[in-house]
């Protein structure tokens, strides 16, 4: 079992974990005395043992630090059109599992998703940061994706530039290319309803490629498993 902490982590100390572990510890059944994993992003998994365990409050004693990388070779860029419901969080969770480097939450013309109010702008921040960090407990994965709080599409594409490419189904069927220029790459992926054709221009425009997956048109929670998958195949580490 892993669990993240947000602070630094050393050999022969004992920390406090924080409420979420402990909750988590109380519905697992676990006593004192167990064996966990402990991670806090900075690319080592530390064993540790449970050593107390209370009704509101646990402590372990780290005991080993290992170097792991099971990061992609590939530094994939997954930039994102807010959905409703749990569709998101689906997109998020799994493209974790798929090695994702960055996540970049973005609005557009025919997004249905609207984050005005500031307290649920953070709650939802806070939402989807945990699903990435529970993602990566599960997947063994030490270092988490960036997360970037959600931003107008136009103004993501006047930022930082790399290469990338965007999901259109009226994209040409061109062949995928044999060697990318760049380890580091970035996918731009629209809403339900797919991105306006200024939209697409915009991109365009930025010197994204045009992508086009197979002849049926995915659904905004499929289409960034099925598109990483390919990539991580082709250019990454899922072989």
């Amino acid at each position: 079992m892993r669990f993240f902490l947000d602070q630094p982590l050393a050999l022969a100390t004992d920390v406090e974990l924080p409420e979420t572990v402990w909750r988590h510890l109380h519905v697992l059944r676990l006593q004192a005395g167990v064996s966990i994993v402990l991670f806090n992003g900075d690319g080592h998994d530390y064993d540790a043992r449970l050593t107390t365990l209370t009704r509101r409050a646990a402590t372990a004693e780290i005991l080993a630090a290992r170097a792991t990388d099971t990061e992609s070779p590939l530094r994939l860029h997954l930039a994102l059109v807010m959905s409703k419901g749990d569709r998101l969080d689906w997109a998020l969770q799994k493209s974790t599992e798929l090695g994702v480097y960055a996540i970049h939450l973005l609005s557009s013309e025919r997004c249905e998703v609207h984050l005005h109010d500031a307290a649920r702008r953070a709650r939802k921040l806070e939402h989807w940061q945990q699903i990435l960090l529970s993602a990566c407990e599960q997947c063994g994965r030490n270092v988490p994706p960036h997360l970037t709080p959600p931003r107008p599409l136009l103004q993501h594409l006047a930022g930082e530039r790399r290469p990338g490419f965007i999901l259109d189904p009226n994209a040409g069927a061109g062949s995928w290319p044999e060697k990318l220029a760049s380890a580091e790459l970035e996918l731009l992926i629209g809403p339900e309803g797919g991105f306006s054709a200024a939209e697409v221009a915009a991109a365009t425009a930025a010197d994204y490629r045009g992508l086009r997956l197979g002849p049926r048109i995915l659904r905004t929670e499929t289409a960034p498993l099925a598109a990483l998958s390919v990539l991580q195949h082709r250019y990454g580490d899922l072989h």
